[in-house]
């Protein structure tokens, strides 16, 4: 066999071999920590460095503090209030006589709101007095204890309308929730797709690296040929334009990879030159059932559970301003019993007798005239509601198109990925014929290098339709709200706010 033919052959396995040897490789810079990631530890890494996102943590932990604030209407109140007066008085008008009047009270109460509306108190109230006439009641103390309460019977009555603040903090947070998990989605997304631009860049850079391997390869041979007499010398300017063309499309692969590694390096919030070893991400199957997609979509997607979160809470509000544009009817009573003595300590046991007990019950009405202000309230609310309602219906739909539009993506790609497949055999094939017409001289150099670069191009496709396949499950579990899950990265809601908050003490 022809050594000229047998170094051809040699150099065309080479080529196609060295495809697959740099599409692996990491191409790290000498002397550069190397961090070998799979795409699943790129988005880990991006959910957990990513600052914009721990930034977002802050906004469910704070709305969760307004939980507790609101909770705070069932905090016992205690107040006491302690009291010294006196007066010194001229008995009558041309008096020597004065009359000295000294009182002391001291008063003590707890009130508790309950989760029907009312509001019950017990106090304490101590009050004790003295003169100077001399008589049997110019000393006494007398000492009352008192259980009083009020229950609505129309405005303010019921748990939904008492707990309003504690429902509506409820609310934010789970909108706040809602709101980090969207941001972490995106975070997700932007890592994956990251990364897949970053390993396309890589076999993009492999292929054009064989390219080029592969047009120095004919240039020494046509050079040897020359040499030998068999080939025309012009032939050799095809040949030095097509290492030039193929030394200035690896250029180019060579900036876009490290434009990738950059880009890839600062979400990741790696040091400055630390070198990325990638790993192209397995093969996914595609069967997916579109409405398995959309009942995910409904139930995971961040943006369709914000928009839930407020039509809930607009309906919430529609209800209590309907409550609160009720006529003010409360239920009130008191009993107590009372102690009188001339000494404390008596008097205390002449409570403890009951003897003297005291009570009252009655209504309390009340309502403006015309109430125009709690009737605005109503239909204001309801139009929030009407409006809440009719936001969540477009972003069902907004997803339900998103959901669809990225199941046609992921089938395309990966008929595409069969497509470029069959073309980058046929290039092969022709790249062969033509390598072998070229010895027998039907073929020139240019003939042989436009092939050449039929076949990077056809192998660059292969390449853009696996990337694109990769992006496309991207694109589809962002848009059914389960990336995360799909990347197994599992957040505790303890780490963002309590999931246990409801029932709290």
């Amino acid at each position: 066999m022809d050594p000229m033919t047998t170094s051809r052959k040699a150099s065309l396995s080479r080529a196609l071999s060295l495809v697959l040897v740099l599409s692996a490789c990491a191409f790290p810079a000498a002397g550069a920590e190397t961090v070998p990631l799979s795409i699943g530890d790129a988005v880990r890494m991006a959910v957990e460095k990513n600052l914009g996102l721990k930034v977002a943590t802050y906004s469910p932990a704070i709305a969760e503090t307004g939980i507790r604030k609101a909770r705070a209407i069932y905090d016992p109140l205690l107040s006491a209030q302690a009291n010294h007066q006196g007066s010194n008085l001229q008995a009558a008008p041309q008096s020597f006589f004065v009359d000295r009047q000294r009182a002391f009270t001291f008063d003590a109460s707890i009130s508790q709101l309950l989760p029907s509306g009312a509001t019950t108190s017990l106090s304490f109230n101590n009050f004790w007095s003295k003169d100077n006439f001399g008589l049997p009641t110019s000393r006494f103390a007398q000492p009352q204890l008192t259980l009083s309460f009020s229950q609505p019977l129309l405005q303010g009555l019921g748990r939904e309308v008492t707990e309003r603040g504690i429902t509506t903090a409820d609310d934010a947070t789970d909108s706040a929730l809602a709101g980090w998990n969207q941001q972490a989605l995106n975070t997700a997304a932007t890592a994956r797709n990251q990364y897949l631009v970053l390993v396309k860049a890589r076999e993009s850079l492999a292929t054009r690296q064989a390219s080029l391997t592969l047009a120095r390869e004919v240039q020494a041979q046509n050079e040897a040929r020359v040499n030998a007499g068999v080939l025309a010398a012009y032939q050799l300017q095809d040949s030095r334009l097509g290492v030039l063309q193929a030394r200035k499309n690896l250029l180019d692969a060579e900036r876009a990879e490290k434009d990738a590694v950059d880009q890839l390096r600062t979400t990741l919030h790696l040091a400055e030159g630390t070198a990325v070893a990638t790993t192209p991400p397995p093969f996914e199957p595609s069967d997916v059932s579109e409405a398995d997609a959309l009942r995910t979509a409904t139930l995971r997607r961040p943006d369709i559970v914000s928009a839930r979160v407020a039509v809930r809470t607009a309906e919430f509000n529609e209800r209590v301003s309907r409550n609160l544009a009720l006529p003010s009817l409360a239920l009130q009573g008191s009993g107590g019993i009372t102690g009188l003595d001339t000494s404390y300590g008596d008097a205390i046991g002449d409570m403890g007798s009951a003897k003297y007990p005291n009570w009252s019950v009655g209504l309390s009405f009340s309502v403006p005239l015309g109430n125009h202000s709690a009737r605005a309230d109503v239909a204001a609310n309801r139009l929030i509601a009407s409006q809440a309602r009719t936001q969540l219906a477009a972003t069902e739909e907004s997803a339900t198109l998103e959901v669809r539009t990225a199941l046609r993506a992921l089938s395309s790609a990966r008929e595409q990925i069969g497509v470029t497949e069959q073309g980058v055999t046929a290039a092969e094939v022709l790249m062969a014929s033509y390598l072998k017409r070229q010895q027998l001289g039907l073929a020139t150099t240019k003939d042989v290098l436009d092939v050449s670069a039929s076949l990077t191009l056809a192998r660059e496709n292969l390449t853009a339709a696996r990337a694109d396949y990769q992006t496309a499950f991207t694109n589809l579990w962002k848009a059914t709200g389960e990336l995360l899950d799909r990347q197994g990265i599992r957040i505790e809601g303890t780490a963002i706010a309590s999931r246990t908050r409801k029932g709290t003490p």
